[in-house]
Order: C-alpha cells, then sequence, then structure tokens
C-alpha cells in the first residue's frame, strides 16, 4: 500500500489525452494509479485550466476530501517531488482525530443563534455526539 493509499485517498492522473495514450504512458511509465482522459477538455477546463498555447491541461493537483470539499490547490508542482509532496498535502490537510486522541476544541453556531464550545459541554460533564454531513439539501 502506498502512502496516499494509507491515507485514505485515491491517486488519478489527468489529461486531454486520449485512453489508448494513457494506457501506453501508463505502461511505459509503471504507474501504480490510474489515468483519466479528459479527451472534451471539461474537467481540465473547471479545475486547472487549459493552457491555450499547448491545448493541454495546465498543471495542477487538487486534493478533495470524502464529502467532497477541495482541501488543498497545488498550482506550482514539482514533478520530481510530487508523490512527497502529495503526501505531505493529504497529511497536512486531511482530517487527523483518532479514537483515544483528545477531541479538539471548537465553537460553533446553530441555526437559531446559539452558540456552542466543546470544553464547555464538557465542563458540564456531558458527552456530545458530533454527527457530520456534506451539506443541506446535497449529496450525502
Amino acid at each position: 500500500m502506498s502512502e496516499i493509499e494509507a491515507t485514505g485517498s485515491v491517486l488519478f492522473g489527468v489529461s486531454v489525452d486520449s485512453v489508448d495514450s494513457h494506457k501506453r504512458f501508463r505502461e511505459e511509465q509503471k504507474f501504480g494509479f490510474s489515468l483519466l482522459a479528459d479527451t472534451e477538455f471539461e474537467v481540465s477546463d473547471q479545475y486547472s485550466g487549459i493552457m491555450e498555447r499547448f491545448n493541454a491541461s495546465q498543471r495542477a493537483t487538487f486534493i478533495i476530501d470524502k464529502a467532497g470539499y477541495i482541501r488543498a490547490i497545488d498550482k506550482e508542482v514539482k514533478v520530481k517531488t510530487h508523490g512527497e509532496d502529495v503526501v505531505a498535502m493529504l497529511k497536512k490537510v486531511l482530517p487527523k482525530i483518532e479514537v483515544g486522541h483528545l477531541a479538539p476544541d471548537f465553537i460553533a453556531t446553530d441555526s437559531t443563534g446559539e452558540r456552542y464550545q466543546l470544553s464547555e459541554l464538557l465542563e458540564k460533564q456531558k458527552n456530545v455526539v458530533l454527527s457530520f454531513y456534506p451539506r443541506d439539501f446535497g449529496r450525502g
């Protein structure tokens, strides 16, 4: 298992090249991840942008969490250290809370405007359940 997979992540390379071109390139380079063919330029246009001069995707890396939120963008990709850079970004931006860890304090406001602070609830000897979901009226 790679360090990227160990974070619960999956890696894809994306370019405007064809599926056949990707297949040859992946076999030649012995990549351990899938390459996605964006031959209609739709994904590249939405995410990285298009280099008109070369009719190609601009080099960029996006980290998208399990809820669908973009957590990091690297538009200054260094090819030689890209793998290590991605692992470092993942470790920096993904939640690091695990069972047995002290819960980070927070303050959040509910729909009536009442504010809640975790440390105050714990002082009152309350158990707290936090149930996260992606968005109201959205996916998930």
